[in-house]
């Protein structure tokens, strides 16, 4: 879990929140890259990187989200022809 943990804080805080419980407990966070311990400097750094371009690229998918549905409600409506038997009218036939 610790390795998804920074994808799933939604700031900054959060996650420095988490990587200070970990270094509470002296629990190590390990990713796919290695493991880091939030005790020693250089990793506590790493880390705080690490949540940091998760922050940005949150940041970045909500705004790719937003532009999708300014674009939405700009673009005309979708043309569509209905076949003429589901349009409602009746030409002689069953009603």
């Amino acid at each position: 879990m610790p390795s998804i943990a920074s994808r799933l804080a939604r700031n900054g805080r959060d996650w420095l929140h988490l990587v200070d419980l970990c270094a509470l407990a002296g629990a190590l966070v390990i990713d796919p890259d290695g493991a880091c311990d939030p005790r020693r400097v250089n990793d506590r750094l790493l880390l705080g990187l690490n949540g940091t371009i998760s922050e940005y690229e949150l940041g970045l998918l909500r705004q790719r989200g937003i532009a999708a549905m300014r674009s939405m409600r700009l673009a005309p409506p979708a043309s569509i022809r209905l076949p003429a038997r589901m349009t409602g009218a009746t030409s002689g036939g069953r009603s």
